[in-house]
């Protein structure tokens, strides 16, 4: 007969398998907070880009521009105030004057010395005038921006998906 010694010996080494091991949802739950951190914090950037009141131009001919790099976008809206006549800008959410506001060309000679590579893409509403334009690529040159695209809809369509940077101008 075994000694009592020997009994509490084995009863240490029996393992428990009879029960499923304990699945551990905090740290799942810390995993999870990080990325949707992390995702919510790339979309804010992009939306703040886009204006999705624009009825952007139609260009039957346009071409979409993959080559570029998105992240040396320097994107700026301009709307349109049917009712004052007037056009609107805004870069990065922020709204301007005019094209002529000092503010804006040196929000854009900000930009482009952080990333010397970037370029303007110009997402204008139809019914801007061309004025408005010529004056905001007068800021660009100012601000020594060389490369000018303009966001257009592809194939004359109406549907915002088709939406692409496609013309673009250098100096």
């Amino acid at each position: 007969m075994p000694s009592s010694s020997v009994k509490r010996q084995r009863k240490r080494k029996r393992v428990d398998t009879d029960g499923d091991p304990e699945f551990q949802v905090a740290p799942m739950v810390d995993v999870l907070l990080v990325l949707m951190l992390f995702f919510m914090a790339i979309t804010s950037t992009e939306v703040l880009k886009k204006n999705k009141n624009l009825q952007l131009a139609d260009a039957k001919n346009a071409k979409p521009d993959d080559t570029k790099n998105h992240k040396n976008e320097i994107v700026v809206n301009v709307g349109w105030d049917g009712i004052n006549s007037v056009a609107q800008f805004s870069m990065n959410g922020v709204n301007f004057a005019s094209s002529n506001d000092p503010l804006l060309e040196s929000a854009l000679s900000a930009q482009h010395q952080q990333n010397p590579a970037a370029y303007v893409v110009i997402r204008a509403d139809k019914n801007v005038e061309y004025s408005n334009i010529s004056d905001l690529m007068s800021a660009c040159a100012n601000a020594g921006i060389g490369t000018v695209t303009f966001a257009v809809l592809i194939g004359g369509s109406n549907d915002k998906a088709n939406a692409a940077p496609a013309g673009t101008a250098s100096n």
